[in-house]
């Protein structure tokens, strides 16, 4: 009993160390090459946003706010979808259910954003916050 349970302890550390270390290896040399210019391109399109908001009159804020609403509510549905496919080809019954429940609670949100977007009413002043 004792020789099983060693030899599969010796089995995770091959693992670990042959695939499980060259992919994170991988990863953080990606996360090193690619942060300094996608932090750049996040930061210009943050810049175009904020010059269309203080360019938008009054109405065209408003259908702003309800556009950023609606892509977020697209995104929340795509990602409880995914939580739920994960549910269904989770070999484990709990992780099944926390996958399910994570679904539901990105999901729950969803009315209350909605009535949020839809009452905003911009003033169209210049220094309205977004």
């Amino acid at each position: 009993m004792f020789e099983i349970l060693t030899v599969i302890i010796v089995l995770l550390l091959v693992f670990s160390v042959f695939i499980i270390l060259p992919i994170l290896l991988v990863i953080k040399a990606a996360q090193l090459l690619l942060e300094r210019p996608l932090n750049e391109v996040v930061s210009a399109v943050n810049e175009v946003r904020d010059q269309n908001w203080r360019n938008a009159d009054a109405s065209e804020r408003e259908k702003m706010v309800r556009k950023v609403c609606g892509w977020r509510v697209i995104g929340r549905v795509v990602g409880a979808g995914a939580l739920v496919g994960g549910a269904f080809v989770a070999t484990s019954s709990t992780i099944g259910f926390a996958c399910c429940l994570a679904a539901w609670r990105t999901l729950k949100p969803i009315k209350q954003e909605m009535r949020d977007a839809c009452a905003y009413r911009s003033t169209g002043a210049p220094d309205e916050p977004r």
